[in-house]
């Protein structure tokens, strides 16, 4: 006799979620059903909805739902049903996490990741927690009359606050925004000062009384309005003893929530936030921000100003601003949006771009500020010589270098300019239709030798140093790739690139060495090397960004063919880190049908795993043979065949 489900919950506009007892009992009398024609079970349990509008889960066409699965599973989180989509990739898990055979625990997946669950906490069959996870970010709503609206939010991040303030502002919903601003026992608790508590109270209670006036006269966000990003300085403590207070306080000081509207960017000045437990609270009514606008943010713990965010990385100025950064940061403003809506001739409005960074280069009234407007030159100008929006961009960042040498400045932001000059005339040497691409790496190599030389200390030398490693390590020089990876890791082992050279060492180091790999898949179940034994194994290091790599995945598809009589395996290891490569990694596997696990790693190639590796570049394959042991890595394609054939033999 199996054991039976049960589940009442609400879910949406407060329609109900009937029994899953009648609706999958029959599931449970096997294991899997991978009928042609999907079965009523499968449907109804795809058919269910997060009770929360803005979750951003994986949906299942109709002409899909005869390749997807379900099936009756007990792991070490509950009993359950696991639903899975064509690629084997999971879309639901509905399981009886404390073993009353009643489901109390509703999870959603997108891309292979789990990004929201309900949860009914108090097990009478509806859910009353609501959990944003992963890629989707880290609320955690309570909704104690179980109607389906979250009444407060146990954990949010302040970069999420300013997303529902934006949504609230659009909605004009006094209650969503209500929810957000710090309540009377959590104002109790911080501690403050006799004066300083009061001042807050009443802040907050205006606020929630002022509301809905301040939302229908506002005209910077509409329903039509986009959260696209959170804007501020870092988190500052305001230490016990302040005005009073008995502890110390971790408080954001004029937060701005970044909108888009039809392709035009907006901003909203949040203001000041306070960390309580697991959650920021807001204190006061946001004020919307016009362009070119210089708004004096009045923070509740620290003085400042504020200054609209550029649209592309513009460096934050929270002091006193001069009248010509006054003058040039709006025009800063304009250029860059023009560049974003195409609106221009590009060449005149990078150059024109060029001009106002390095008169604010010479505006600035402090060392950092100075070397954040640097270092935008640097990337932006170089950015748009590549992109072939600026052919005088090499150029310009040479006779910018050679101005700063003139004006005696620092070491660290001549080699900032210097590195990205180097990056940006080699990639556009190697664009032109009769390049002598061997040439021109040698002379990228010289290059790069050359400014590791004259500027050792500079974090670009680590980073010099892996690219000329990996050119040693593709053209067989082992033993000279070696050598600059030594170097990186010991002169820079504390920073990324020095972390990465230490594990291509370790890599290169891995031939003749069993290779030991545990991991989670994409539908999140435990692998282990060890269970691969008994045949060779390729690993192939890829990401759905990487053309080469899916090439290189439908040829080794054949290789796995042609020698299935010897047990060859094949395990991928996925590197895609955003959501846009995600969505294709998914439709790439659901297209490709490639019959082998692949295993994923949080954080692309600055991964754990790709550190820990020295994995630097796709694809990369590594060769292991029937006895775990690393026969080649770094193998190309091309290669594989004979690598396989030579172990089978």
């Amino acid at each position: 006799m199996h054991w039976q489900l049960k589940m009442d919950s609400v879910c949406g506009q407060g329609w109900l979620r009937k029994s899953l007892a009648g609706a999958l009992a029959c599931c449970a009398a096997c294991a899997s059903l991978h009928a042609a024609e999907p079965s009523d079970q499968l449907v109804k349990a795809l058919s269910y909805a997060p009770a929360q509008p803005d979750v951003n889960y994986e949906k299942v066409s109709k002409e899909q739902l005869g390749e997807c699965t379900i099936e009756e599973l007990k792991r070490d989180d509950g009993k359950g049903f696991w639903i899975t989509g064509p690629a084997g990739q999971p879309l639901r898990w509905f399981a009886d996490t404390d073993g009353d055979n009643k489901i109390d625990r509703w999870s959603y997946y997108n891309a292979g990741v789990e990004v929201y669950r309900e949860v009914d906490t108090d097990a009478n069959r509806t859910a009353d927690a609501y959990r944003w996870l992963s890629t989707e970010g880290m609320r955690w709503g309570v909704d104690k009359n179980e109607d389906g609206v979250v009444e407060e939010w146990s954990v949010i991040s302040a970069e999420e606050v300013t997303a529902e303030v934006v949504r609230a502002v659009a909605a004009g919903d006094p209650a969503r925004f209500a929810r957000l601003l710090i309540a009377d026992a959590e104002i109790a608790s911080l501690g403050l000062g006799a004066e300083k508590e009061a001042a807050l109270r009443k802040r907050v209670t205006e606020a929630g009384l002022e509301f809905t006036a301040w939302a229908s006269g506002q005209k910077v966000v509409t329903p039509r309005s986009r959260w696209t990003n959170f804007g501020a300085d870092k988190p500052g403590i305001v230490p016990a003893g302040t005005d009073g207070s008995t502890k110390d306080l971790v408080v954001y000081e004029n937060t701005v929530a970044l909108m888009d509207e039809g392709g035009e960017a907006r901003q909203l000045l949040v203001g000041t936030m306070i960390q309580v437990g697991s959650a920021w609270r807001l204190v006061d009514l946001p004020e919307a921000v016009s362009d070119g606008s210089i708004v004096s943010g009045e923070g509740m713990f620290f003085s400042a100003t504020f200054s609209p965010r550029g649209g592309r990385n513009a460096p934050e100025v929270t002091g006193g601003i001069s009248k010509a950064m006054e003058r040039l940061v709006p025009e800063l403003q304009e250029i860059d949006e023009k560049l974003v809506s195409g609106s221009g001739n590009m060449e005149v409005l990078q150059a024109g771009r060029a001009d106002v960074l390095e008169k604010l280069v010479s505006a600035a009234t402090d060392g950092k500020e100075r070397a954040d407007w640097i270092r935008q030159f640097a990337d932006t100008v170089s950015a748009a010589a590549q992109a072939g929006e600026y052919t005088g961009g090499v150029a310009r960042l040479r006779e910018f270098a050679a101005k700063l040498s003139a004006d005696k400045a620092s070491e660290e932001e001549l080699a900032y300019v210097v590195y990205r000059t180097i990056a940006a005339a080699h990639n556009l040497e190697m664009q032109q239709p009769e390049a002598d691409y061997e040439k021109l790496q040698g002379n990228y190599l010289d290059n790069l030798k050359a400014f590791v030389t004259k500027y050792p200390q500079s974090p670009d030398a680590a980073d010099a140093m892996l690219q000329m490693a990996l050119s040693a390590e593709f053209s067989g020089e082992s033993k000279t790739a070696q050598e600059w990876y030594g170097k990186a890791s010991k002169g820079f082992g504390s920073t990324l690139p020095g972390r990465k050279a230490a594990g291509a060492l370790r890599r290169l180091e891995l031939v003749g060495n069993r290779f030991g790999l545990e991991g989670k898949t994409l539908d999140q179940r435990n692998f282990s090397s060890s269970s691969y034994l008994g045949g060779p194994v390729v690993y192939h290091c890829w990401a759905s960004w990487c053309e080469g790599c899916k090439a290189e995945m439908r040829a080794l598809k054949e290789l796995q063919a042609k020698y299935a009589k010897t047990k060859l395996k094949i395990v991928g290891i996925n590197f895609d880190n955003s959501e846009a490569d995600f969505a294709r990694r998914t439709t790439f596997l659901q297209e490709g049908k490639f019959p082998w696990v692949h295993l994923v790693d949080e954080g692309g190639l600055d991964s754990d795993l790709a550190v820990g590796y020295g994995i630097l570049t796709l694809p990369l394959n590594i060769v292991v043979d029937s006895s775990g042991k690393v026969v080649k890595t770094g193998v190309h394609w091309t290669e594989l065949d004979g690598v396989i054939e030579g172990l089978v033999k």
